[in-house]
């Protein structure tokens, strides 16, 4: 398959990055010793599943540099997920591709150690670069690499490597002890008391209901609806309450999934009630911790499952089209099981629907059952 072209603006980009490597040249760096003060910038400016994993390499530069200043360079729109993370000191918003780039700049200043964790849109590294950090680490990989002090090869994904091992690899290269594999995530009191405020609507207590995750970033990625429904058959039967969690997109779906199950004549029978048709309701991190009052989580591959995992949360992960050795639960990570149908070669899967189809109802109620009795399969 052809190698995908570059756009205008990553030519615009590369132009001003050779001609920045050659009148500042990355200088030597030498991995930091554990007493060391440096300033470290950790740059992840992508999608909520990829800042969740940005945070285990932020815990990884804490344990190891105690001392050093260590602020994040994030997505405006993540934000919320590194919001009261005690192991940073700042968090620099990014407002978008080309957007406010002098005043970004000036606040990206004074570091002595950028560490590139994932940047996509093709202004990331020249404007970090351009803020004239003492040294960058990153892969060789990588478009803009020309303007790294420390290179790695890429990660060995035919091995199995996981994503966290490639991001600790990066933070191993700084001098950090490289072993800090849980993401880690902190809802907010006013967050928490969300979640605790939909859990009393729903007339459910902690630890009761197995929150249903419908979402998915493309149509690949979501269980079909029908699936979803063979399920709540199942879980009905047993007398197993459940919470319907998802974006706005999913927000009618959740409801159509709960109303035949909706008795108005009876108030006792609050399975199928609205009040646990949570999709769309909730700010993601209200989502997230409203997950650690569950007894467990299943749901395809999404920044919420993420959320879970990084929260402790039993979790079922459905993986369709993407490679869950990469982007599934860490091998380490307790009471989680991973079904997927697996991956035919090429990039088709990316839009394959049938992938996700193949996960059959009755294998996810299995492993429903699994990881409620601590009995991983």
């Amino acid at each position: 398959m052809a190698a995908k072209r570059p756009s205008f603006a990553t030519k615009l980009a590369l132009l001003w990055a050779r001609r920045q490597a050659r009148k500042h040249p990355p200088g030597a760096f030498s991995p930091l010793a554990p007493d060391s003060r440096a300033r470290i910038l950790v740059v992840n400016t992508t999608g909520i599943g990829d800042t969740i994993f940005a945070t285990a390499p932020i815990a990884d530069l804490r344990e190891s540099f105690p001392n050093a200043y260590i602020a994040a360079f994030v997505d405006r729109r993540r934000l919320e997920l590194l919001a009261g993370n005690p192991r940073l000191n700042e968090v620099i918003p990014y407002a978008g591709k080309f957007r406010s780039l002098r005043a970004t700049r000036d606040r990206l200043r004074g570091f002595d150690l950028a560490i590139i964790q994932h940047a996509n849109d093709p202004d990331v590294v020249p404007l970090v670069a351009s803020a004239r950090p003492k040294a960058i680490i990153g892969y060789e990989s990588h478009t803009f690499s020309l303007l790294y002090s420390v290179k790695l090869p890429p990660a060995d994904r035919a091995g199995k490597a996981h994503t966290l091992d490639a991001r600790l690899a990066l933070t191993r290269a700084a001098g950090a002890a490289g072993t800090h594999w849980h993401a880690e995530l902190y809802p907010s009191p006013e967050h928490q008391a969300l979640a605790r405020s939909a859990l009393a609507a729903a007339g459910l207590e902690p630890g009761q209901a197995i929150a249903l995750n419908m979402g998915g970033s493309q149509a690949s990625k979501r269980w079909p609806f029908e699936h979803w429904s063979a399920l709540l058959r199942l879980l009905h039967l047993r007398g197993t309450p459940v919470l319907v969690l998802g974006g706005p997109d999913e927000a009618e779906g959740a409801r159509k999934l709960l109303t035949p199950y909706w008795d108005k004549g009876r108030s006792a029978s609050l399975f199928g009630s609205p009040t646990r048709a949570l999709a769309g309701r909730l700010p993601f991190m209200a989502s997230a911790a409203l997950l650690t009052s569950c007894r467990a989580h299943i749901s395809g591959d999404t920044g919420l499952m993420h959320a879970g995992l990084a929260l402790d949360v039993p979790t079922v992960a459905l993986f369709g089209p993407d490679d869950p050795d990469w982007t599934g639960p860490y091998p380490r990570q307790s009471r989680a099981v991973v079904l997927s149908a697996g991956r035919p070669a090429g990039e088709r899967r990316k839009q394959d629907q049938s992938l996700m189809g193949a996960i059959k109802p009755e294998q996810v109620f299995a492993a429903l059952e699994s990881i409620a009795t601590g009995s991983k399969p």
